[in-house]
């Protein structure tokens, strides 16, 4: 059985080139409302001090569009960053529901699982399906 978000992991590998580390441990994994399950999430992206376009700092938040649930997803910061802007990703479309993915690439040697390397958080629109690279870590 195929789901409407089964490629986004397949976007998510290729926006970090995970061809090009075939050694490497790449895992997926989605995004789920708590409550609800896999249910696209409305996001809001708060970007902190130090981040950058390919090495994120900041809290992404996820709002169930079924129930309303809020939940954390993802979140690199500190007490010492202070937030500076805040955004509410919308698709070109229009709508503001996205499911919701980040895969992380894993650095491996000989065999033994080594330490982060990067990773991107993705999302797909529920509507017309386009796809998004909404933030980068490294």
């Amino acid at each position: 059985m195929h789901n409407k978000y089964d490629d986004l992991e397949g976007y998510a590998r290729q926006r970090i080139a995970a061809h090009k580390y075939p050694g490497d441990y790449h895992s997926f994994r989605m995004f789920v409302c708590d409550h609800c399950g896999v249910i696209p999430l409305v996001l809001t992206i708060e970007h902190h001090t130090g981040a950058k376009k390919s090495n994120f700092k900041g809290i992404i938040s996820g709002r169930c569009a079924q129930c309303g649930t809020e939940k954390r997803v993802f979140s690199f910061t500190g007490a010492h960053r202070k937030p500076l802007k805040v955004e509410k990703p919308v698709c070109k479309c229009g709508r503001d529901h996205f499911w919701v993915g980040e895969c992380e690439r894993i650095e491996r040697e000989d065999g033994m699982m080594g330490f982060f390397d990067e990773g991107v958080v993705v999302g797909k629109c529920s509507g017309c399906g386009r796809k998004r690279a909404f933030v980068y870590t490294d």
